[in-house]
């Protein structure tokens, strides 16, 4: 593959991402329109425009509702994102791919070279992002698991002030958004929930949101205090103190383990070159 055509490969992938990002901003911009006209009265264009472009992508979407799932447990809690998830995934692959098989057939490209452009392109555009938003998923549940405490102590003071738990987490869901996004999405949802299904049930939905063993414990000491109507102040100062330590223990045993995995390295870059250093003189004589 010449300069030239790597060049072309390069302007063609600029150009797929700049109209992916001319979609995401037309959409914000149209949805913006939108609340716009709400407010004067007339949404009746605009809203014919935007119930095309959900339809459209709604048909081109795939498994939406695991696909929000994934993405809201990464931290995007974009719609949008949700519908054309996929669609964005499959544009940059269908142009790599038409590009990998126009130069195979003109001859410019060889099959070993078009198929490692294809691989290239599977990795970069279907593997690497469903990768990306598990890992992000993991660690953001991970990140929203070891704030739990900072979390107990804040609904502890909520009620011993006198709130009860339904309105101290209404009241942290709106203040916690400027110290923690991902904490702050968790409780809101729990907060809306409950308003529909009550709170007993909410708090279960929250452990889905949150499946850690920390969150279970959470969980478990709301519902037995809705259930049995006991003070719930000192067990949330007990149970922060509890999820504190669990957490000094994970990472005191994460750093036990550092000396285990710093043992592969040592082996590799310094014991095996000390034992070519002393056997080599003597395979040389006996070579010689």
């Amino acid at each position: 593959m010449d300069f030239e055509t790597a060049i072309v490969w390069s302007v063609i992938f600029i150009i797929s991402m700049v109209l992916a990002t001319y979609c995401l901003r037309f959409w914000d911009n149209t949805r913006a329109n939108i609340e716009t006209r709400k407010i004067i009265g007339s949404t009746r264009e605009e809203k014919k425009r935007t119930d095309l472009f959900k339809a459209i992508l709604s048909r081109l979407s795939f498994n939406k509702h695991e696909t929000k799932r994934k993405l809201v447990a990464a931290g995007f809690y974009n719609d949008f994102l949700a519908d054309a998830y996929y669609l964005l995934k499959i544009i940059p692959f269908s142009i790599c791919l038409v590009l990998i098989g126009l130069d195979f057939f003109n001859g410019k490209t060889e099959v070993i070279f078009s198929l490692l452009y294809l691989l290239g392109a599977l990795l970069a555009f279907v593997i690497a992002p469903d990768s990306y938003v598990s890992a992000r998923g993991k660690a953001n549940i991970k990140h929203i698991s070891s704030r739990l405490p900072f979390l107990l102590d804040l609904m502890n003071v909520c009620v011993h002030t006198g709130m009860t738990i339904e309105s101290s987490l209404e009241y942290l869901a709106k203040e916690l958004h400027s110290v923690d996004s991902n904490l702050a999405h968790v409780v809101r949802v729990t907060v809306e929930r409950s308003r529909l299904v009550g709170l007993e049930k909410a708090l279960e939905e929250f452990y889905e949101l949150v499946p850690t063993s920390e969150s279970q414990s959470f969980v478990m000491t709301l519902v037995q205090s809705l259930q049995f109507g006991s003070s719930v102040g000192p067990v949330l100062s007990t149970l922060a103190t509890d999820i504190r330590e669990l957490n000094m223990m994970d990472l005191e045993e994460r750093i036990g383990k550092m000396g285990a995995k710093m043992s592969i390295p040592l082996i590799a870059f310094i014991m095996v070159p000390i034992v070519v250093l002393i056997a080599a003189p003597g395979i040389l004589r006996m070579l010689m």
